[in-house]
C-alpha cells in the first residue's frame, strides 16, 4: 500500500521507516523533500504521490526553545497539520498524526483518558502548538488516527537516556526531578503499534499509545544508570549519586506537567517500559 512517511530521520520516524518498509510501498520525506509549513507545496506533493496512508512523524520537539520560537512551533506542529489533513482528504488518504501528553493541564494524578478534554491553554508553547495540531486535524479530516504518546526514547535521536548515560560518566552526583510523572515509550514499540493500529481497522479517532507503567524522571534515571552500569560492569564506586529534587529546584524555560500519565483504554497495551529499556540498553 502506497504510504508517505514524513519526518523519517527523526527519533520515531526512523523506526517507522524500518517497520513499514518491509510490507508497504513507502516514500520517506524529510524537510528538504517537503516543507510541511508550505500549504501549496503540501497539496502539490500529496496530489502527485497519491498515497493511501500518510504518517506524520515530523514536528518541532524542542520544548524549551519553543518558548522563544512560538511562531515556528505553531507553524510546524499546528498549522502544518491542517495543511496535511486537507491534502489527505483530497486524495482520500488515512492520516496518522502524533501528539503529546503536554496538551493536558498536568494535574490529574490518576492519568488521562483518550476522551479527556485537553487544557484550554496548555502551560507550554510546545503543548499549545500540539493542541493546535490536534484541532486542525479534527477540523479538516475524518479519516485519521491521532496518537498521543510520551517520553519517547530510541536510537533515532537524542533523548533522556542519552543525557543520563553521558552525565553519569562525567559526574559523581546527578539531580533529577521527582515530581513529574509519566510513561516512557520505546520508539520501535510505538512504530509497531502504529502498524498494528492501521491494520486492525480500529475506529478512527484518538489513541493513547505508550509503554506501560508510570514513573518519575528520578526513578527513571535510577533505572537507566543502574541497568547501564550493570551491563558495562561499572563498580559500585563508579555509580553517580542520583538525588531527587522538585521541579522548583530545577527550573526550565517550559514548565513541565507534574502528572502526564496517558491511559490506554482503546487498544492493545504495549509491554512495560522496563522490558523495552533492557532491550534498548543492551543494544547500545
Amino acid at each position: 500500500m502506497k504510504t508517505l512517511l514524513l519526518g523519517s530521520e527523526g527519533l520515531l520516524g526512523s523506526d517507522l521507516e524500518k517497520i513499514f518498509s518491509s510490507d508497504y510501498n513507502v516514500t520517506s520525506f524529510v524537510r528538504k523533500n517537503l516543507d510541511i509549513t508550505d500549504e501549496k507545496e503540501v497539496l502539490q506533493k500529496i496530489e502527485e504521490i497519491k498515497p493511501r496512508i500518510i504518517i506524520n512523524a515530523a514536528g518541532y520537539t524542542a520544548v524549551d526553545n519553543a518558548e522563544n520560537e512560538k511562531d515556528l512551533a505553531m507553524a510546524v506542529n499546528g498549522h502544518a497539520v491542517g495543511y496535511l489533513a486537507k491534502a489527505a482528504r483530497e486524495v482520500n488518504a488515512l492520516l496518522v498524526h502524533y501528539s503529546t501528553d503536554y496538551v493536558f493541564s498536568g494535574d490529574k494524578e490518576e492519568g488521562y483518558l483518550e476522551d479527556d478534554a485537553p487544557a484550554e491553554v496548555p502551560s507550554t508553547v510546545y503543548g499549545q502548538s500540539k493542541l493546535l495540531g490536534e484541532q486542525e486535524l479534527q477540523k479538516n479530516i475524518d479519516k485519521y488516527y491521532l496518537i498521543r504518546t510520551s517520553w519517547v526514547f530510541g536510537s533515532g535521536g537524542k533523548d533522556f537516556i542519552d543525557t543520563m548515560i553521558r552525565l553519569a560518566s562525567e559526574r559523581d552526583e546527578l539531580k533529577v526531578v521527582n515530581d513529574q510523572h509519566g510513561k516512557p515509550t520505546y520508539a520501535p514499540d510505538l512504530a509497531k503499534a502504529t502498524q498494528n493500529l492501521i491494520e486492525s481497522d480500529s475506529p478512527f479517532g484518538i489513541y493513547h499509545l505508550t509503554n506501560e507503567d508510570d514513573i518519575t524522571w528520578y526513578e527513571y534515571a535510577k533505572k537507566i544508570v543502574g541497568k547501564y552500569g550493570s551491563i558495562k560492569g561499572w563498580g559500585k564506586k563508579e555509580f553517580p549519586h542520583i538525588i531527587p529534587v522538585t521541579s522548583g529546584e530545577f527550573p526550565t524555560p517550559a514548565k513541565r506537567p507534574n502528572w502526564s500519565i496517558l491511559l490506554n483504554t482503546k487498544f492493545s497495551h504495549l509491554r512495560p517500559w522496563s522490558e523495552a529499556l533492557d532491550e534498548y540498553l543492551n543494544l547500545l
